[in-house]
Formats: structure tokens, sequence, C-alpha cells
């Protein structure tokens, strides 16, 4: 049987707006995870057909960064857990939330813990984005509430949202890996009673009698699904999204007052946004 391998691209000497737009152009490119090692930025894929885009990209930003180095290597697949126990650390979110791996250990009372073994999946707690979401669920997600979250990936936000009182959470993803890691984390966190995991897109989910839909995904992607959105939205429901760049803040909102929704909050941390909408 070929073994398989994960495709490691590590960047170095890279300035911390030139990381954030690698990180956003490697989740819009399927990435399996990016994160900081000490000076250097390491995004791993499992496509290499991806891996030559992603590499043409960063070339491209090379050209204003000379002191931008880029290097290449395969990973087996056997030793890809252990590069990944390695790199995640828990860490506090918000003023309630800690988020950490099984294999860590963390004690303070005053907190919610979350157990996220990500694996391949999105969603530590260590990038900006979760970060945002995580902070906005705490601000607004209300007890006996219905969630649907879109783009699930560890299941982070879902459990999250059940956490802090959400009678009910979907969880959907069309990333088979995701899918059952989210299933996983469900257990890890004794909620899967509560928390129901999809393997597909949200045209696979039939309610349209959610109290908050939450996605953290990518510019385009929220665009696409603005009025699929709105839709499975209660009246006055919000939409928590984020997974864009400061850039990119001003088209989101034209797109979400398009579809009638009313912006309630808006998140920020470094160069990436998070939004709140009632509809």
């Amino acid at each position: 049987m070929k073994q398989r391998f994960w495709i490691e691209i590590s960047i170095s000497n890279a300035p911390e707006n030139v990381k954030d737009e690698i990180i956003y152009l490697a989740g819009e490119l399927g990435t399996a995870g990016c994160w900081e090692d000490e000076n250097m930025l390491k995004c791993y894929f499992k496509e290499e057909e991806k891996v030559n885009e992603i590499l043409n990209l960063i070339q491209n930003l090379q050209k204003g960064n000379p002191t931008l180095e880029i290097s290449i290597k395969e990973i087996p697949d056997e030793d890809w857990n252990k590069i990944w126990e390695q790199s995640i650390e828990p860490i506090e979110v918000g003023e309630k939330f800690v988020i950490k791996p099984t294999w860590k250990e963390y004690h303070n009372p005053a907190k919610i813990i979350i157990q996220i073994d990500p694996k391949m999946a999105f969603g530590t707690g260590h990038h900006e984005t979760t970060r945002l979401m995580l902070k906005a669920i705490e601000k607004y997600i209300k007890p006996n509430c219905k969630v649907l979250d879109v783009g699930t990936g560890s299941g982070i936000l879902a459990i999250a949202a059940i956490k802090l009182g959400a009678k009910i959470a979907i969880g959907v993803d069309n990333d088979h890996w995701a899918y059952k890691n989210a299933i996983e984390n469900a257990e890890i966190n004794n909620v899967k009673e509560k928390f129901k995991v999809m393997l597909g897109s949200i045209d696979d989910v039939n309610e349209t009698d959610f109290d908050f839909i939450l996605a953290n995904i990518n510019k385009n992607a929220i665009i696409n699904m603005m009025e699929k959105f709105y839709n499975k939205l209660k009246d006055n429901g919000l939409l928590i999204i984020s997974g864009y760049l400061d850039f990119e803040h001003g088209i989101i909102e034209e797109y979400l007052q398009m579809h009638n929704f009313e912006i309630i909050d808006v998140l920020k941390e470094n160069e990436w946004y998070a939004t709140v909408a009632r509809k």
C-alpha cells in the first residue's frame, strides 16, 4: 500500500500582515491547518495541485518581501498527529472559555473548558477568527436556543454554544475528516445528545427555525450562502460570521444589508473581522 504524505510549506521572516494574507490564501485553497512555530509559519496540504497554487501566490508576495523564505517537505501520515499535538497549548478566549486538547492539563473552575482534539480540522482557538467567533458566541448566545454551525470543522463553535445553554446545535461540514472529528469532540465534551453533526452542505439542512447561525468560513462562501442564511433563521435570529480580512469587511457589510440583515456588532483582532447581524 502506498504511504500517504502531507505536504508542509514553511514560510519564515514574514511580517504579520503577510502571515495573515498567507493564512487567508491557504484557507481559500483548503489547507489542513496553519500555525506559527517561533518565527516560522507552517501550512499543511494533502493535494499537490493546491500546493502549487499556494506556492505561486506566496512567491508573488515574496517580490514585495525579499527576506521571506519558503521551504517545502513531505510529512508521513503517521507523523502528523505527533506534529499537531506538539503545537497545541491551552488558550483562554474571552471571559469564559478555555480551549485545550485532551492531552494537556488546565484547572480553573471559573472557566468553561472545551476540549478539542483537532487532528486535521480547523478550530483550536489559536486563530483569530475562532477567537472572534467564540467572543461573539459568549456575548450573544441565549439559553434554550437552536444553533446551526456551517463549516463546523472541529465542532468548537457548536460545542461552545451548547455549553452556554443552547438546547441543540447542528454542525455541517463537507469535509469527511472534519465530520469525524466533530463527532469525536462532541463525545469528548459530553454534548453528543445535543450536537448533531452532518456531512454535507447547508443545503442538506432542512430546518428553517434557527435562533443563531454560525459561519467561520471565508468571504466567498459567506456571500454565496447569504440568502440561505437568511432563509434558515427565525425572525430576529442572529447570524455570526468570520473568516475574512479587513479589506473584505466592506463588501460583507454590503451583502448583509442587501439581504435585509441589520448589523449589530463588529469584532476585530489584528487583520481579521467578525460580524453579528440580525434578520
